[in-house]
């Protein structure tokens, strides 16, 4: 097994495949249909706000095209296997965690919900950054100690990386917590044969979700560090999920209005720019509804391509993982690659009312300056790793 210092003295050598022409082409397809519905979801509310109808989509179109300039730097400037080393792992991760523990102190309240650090004209969630952060520093504990992780101890403290930045970005981040702490569970399932330890955390996990259904729909108020994860506000989202009708005009009127959406796209859609529920009826549409918004316009089949496009792009981030070259590059592409499926079911689940309401953008469609070019910035690290992947050649 090669060691971090071992990978980063291949750098010139190991790189010698052209970076995935696939990849690559899903991405910026993904992000050019998201600049068009962007500006479609958006233009009402742009004029009616701010009195220019390309206010959202100019901006999203100049991220769009710096952060696909940030990942073919990555892809073509950088290599990923400087990641591999214990030390920059450990510095990165550990400023991931000063940023998300800096949203108690100077985090600024957006919609109810304090997930944002304001820096001069600049604002983003540090749970953007603690998402990579987990996923390359479990990669690089993984790599240096991967083979005494069928010893508990050393199991339970790759737990321990994914657990700490959970808990506190989960007291205002709920669906980002759960997005880190999928992939970190992915990553550790994937780097280590005792299956048994996942069988028991989902039946642990199953049995939290029963526990925390039970106690939305009981209206039991929870104290202390349980009460500030399990807020109240969350447990009404639970019981108005359960029937968005009992609060029409207000924690059910987003589901409502989605929904809404959804079904007047039927097959087809009413057409591109012609939909009726961006007009004032869906909350901020260009943000994490917008994959209503695509449904009434493009319809079922809209739908299905882009979640198509999704699919092409997770299933190759993960061939690009079974072909790397090195266990660290087959680690991170695996987290990146997971990371992207997790928050497109979210949001889709969360569009079409099949879970609670939650906060989470769909990747590279949703509107969002940071946000998108931390992804892109992301996957050109995914990019990069497919310079070491021979798809579609036997791995020798």
């Amino acid at each position: 097994m090669a060691t971090s210092k071992t990978l980063t003295k291949k750098k010139k050598v190991t790189l010698k495949h052209a970076p995935d022409f696939l990849l690559i082409t899903m991405i910026i397809l993904i992000v050019g249909f998201g600049v068009v519905m962007v500006y479609s979801a958006s233009h009402y509310h742009g004029m009616t706000n701010f009195g220019d109808p390309f206010r959202f989509a100019k901006r999203q179109l100049l991220v769009g095209i710096a952060g696909i300039g940030v990942m073919f730097c990555v892809t073509y400037f950088f290599n990923y296997r400087i990641l591999a080393n214990i030390k920059i792992a450990g510095l990165l991760y550990g400023i991931s965690i000063l940023l998300a523990l800096s949203l108690f102190v100077f985090g600024k309240n957006v919609n109810g919900a304090t997930r944002w650090i304001e820096i001069g004209p600049i604002q983003f969630q540090p749970s953007e950054v603690v998402k990579i952060g987990v996923i390359i520093m479990l990669s690089s504990y993984i790599l240096k100690y991967r083979k005494k992780l069928d010893k508990i101890r050393y199991l339970l403290i790759g737990g321990l990386i994914v657990l700490v930045p959970t808990v506190i970005i989960a007291v205002e981040n709920l669906s980002s917590a759960i997005v880190v702490a999928f992939v970190g569970l992915l990553i550790l399932f994937v780097s280590t044969p005792k299956i048994w330890y996942y069988i028991l955390g989902i039946v642990v996990g199953g049995a939290a979700i029963m526990w925390i259904y039970y106690i939305a729909v009981n209206n039991i108020e929870l104290g202390g560090f349980l009460g500030e994860i399990f807020k109240p506000y969350r447990l009404d989202r639970i019981r108005i999920w359960q029937d968005p009708w009992i609060d029409p005009v207000g924690g059910g009127y987003q589901p409502i209005q989605s929904l809404y959406a959804i079904g007047s796209g039927g097959l087809f859609g009413t057409g591109l720019g012609l939909g009726v529920q961006k007009l004032g009826f869906l909350p901020e549409p260009h943000n994490d509804i917008i994959f209503a918004v695509i449904c009434e316009e493009l319809g079922l089949v809209g739908a299905a391509l882009l979640l198509l496009a999704y699919a092409v792009l997770v299933l190759r981030g993960f061939s690009v993982a079974a072909h790397a070259d090195d266990f660290f590059g087959a680690l991170v592409a695996t987290g990146i690659s997971g990371m992207i499926a997790v928050q497109v079911l979210i949001n889709v689940a969360v569009n079409t009312n099949s879970i609670p309401t939650t906060g989470m953008q769909l990747p590279m469609v949703s509107y969002g300056g940071t946000a998108l070019l931390i992804l892109l910035g992301s996957l050109g690290i995914l990019v990069n790793i497919s310079r070491t992947a021979a798809i579609g050649k036997p791995k020798e």
